[in-house]
Parts: C-alpha cells; structure tokens; sequence
C-alpha cells in the first residue's frame, strides 16, 4: 500500500504582509442561507499558518450581533499604503469570536490572497506649491506625492469645485531650470479636516519631462534626508 503524504499549500504571507496593523477594511459576510452583511473593520493580527484577527464591527448598523457568525464566509478587502496603492482581497472562514481582551473575529488562514496594483508607477513624496485650473478657475495647492503617472495634491480652497473626472492643469515649477505644465484628470477627492485630498492621473504626454522632473524630487529629497516612497492616495 502506498503511503502517500498530502502537502497543505503554503498561504501566501508576502500578500499579507502588505496589510499593516490597524489598518481599515472592508469585510463582507455572506451566511449560508445567502445573505451578505458588510461593514468596516481593522486588522489587529495573524499567526502564520494558523489565523487572522480582525476588530469586531461595532457600529449599529453593521447588523453583526443579529447573525451568527461562526463558520461563515468572509470577503476582506484593503487599500495599502504601499507606492502602488495595492488592492489586497481574500476570502475565508470565519472560526470563532473572541470576546477578551477585546471582541474580535478570528479567521481561517486564506491560502489565496489577491492583490493588484492601483497604479501604474511607485510615488515619491514631494512639498511644492503647485498653481492648479480646473473648471475654469484658478488655486494655489500642495503637491505633495509624484510619479511619471499621477500626483497627490491638497487644497484648502473652498471656493473652487474640484470632482471625479474632471481635467485639471498643473503648473509647477521645480527649479528655475525645470518647469512644467502638466495634465491630466481627477482620480479621487477626499475631504479631510477642512482640506481637499485630490489624486490626479497625467495625460501619456510629456513622458521625458516627468521622468525629468522625478530625477531632480528624488535628488533633492535624498539631499534633504526625506526621501521615502510614499503616497496617500
């Protein structure tokens, strides 16, 4: 008789990685008579090989406590902080709930995780006021990431509407040698504290200036000791 030894797949902990404690998700519960319940939650911890520990979603709407839980399907959901702004998505098996120290979920170990990169090219982090027109009127804001795709900017001008799609340009001026008007359309805005979050996605031309332009935030970040691909949107 052959004795044959069945190899468990290895999860994919690089994937995992990608997710930092604390940080926000988006799970979706789905019961075995169909229904699905979605709600925020946070990362708090994993085991290799073993289980992943997610907050219990609190909120009164989230309709958690009506339900339950234990052996459902889960689908767990995440924006990184990484340069390219990587989806991660998983789906498991809710194990258990843990009610001490805190009330949590504990998950099945996936073996499968997903992830795709929302950009096209690593962002570096960058302070230049930058003059913007968009929907024909004119502000002053902040670039505050840049890549050879797209830029992060933050505005604190109430006055000028910026949404979803729209064109907007960019003039900014890096040294009294490189300066440059840029295109490109809206991507996202987040209002935050009084302020605008705006992500920008550049039009294919210009290709050598942005890459021109990259080289010298890199050089001068270096210089200053502040380099660090980075990125919020």
């Amino acid at each position: 008789m052959l004795n044959m030894k069945i190899t468990k797949p290895e999860p994919d902990i690089g994937a995992l990685k990608l997710m930092h404690i604390g940080m926000r998700l988006l799970i979706e519960v789905i019961l075995p008579n169909g229904i699905k319940s979605q709600a925020t939650s946070r990362l708090i911890g994993y085991k290799k090989d073993d289980f992943i520990l997610l907050e219990y979603p609190m909120g009164r709407d989230s309709g958690f406590d009506q339900v339950f839980l234990e052996n459902a399907s889960i689908i767990v959901r995440a924006i990184t902080d990484t340069s390219f702004r990587d989806i991660v998505a998983f789906k498991t098996k809710i194990n258990t709930i843990i009610y001490r120290p805190v009330k949590m979920l504990s998950l099945d170990m996936p073996i499968n995780i997903a992830t795709h990169k929302i950009r096209e090219e690593p962002r570096v982090d960058a302070v230049y006021t930058v003059d913007i027109k968009c929907n024909g009127k004119k502000c002053l804001a902040k670039m505050i990431n840049f890549s050879i795709s797209g830029c992060g900017l933050v505005l604190e001008n109430k006055d000028i509407y910026i949404l979803k799609g729209n064109s907007i340009t960019i003039n900014l001026s890096i040294s009294s040698d490189i300066k440059a008007e840029l295109e490109g359309d809206v991507t996202s805005v987040l209002a935050d504290s009084g302020q605008f979050k705006v992500g920008i996605k550049f039009n294919q031309n210009q290709l050598e200036l942005k890459k021109e332009i990259l080289h010298n935030i890199i050089i001068e970040m270096s210089n200053s000791g502040k380099f660090s691909l980075g990125g919020i949107f």
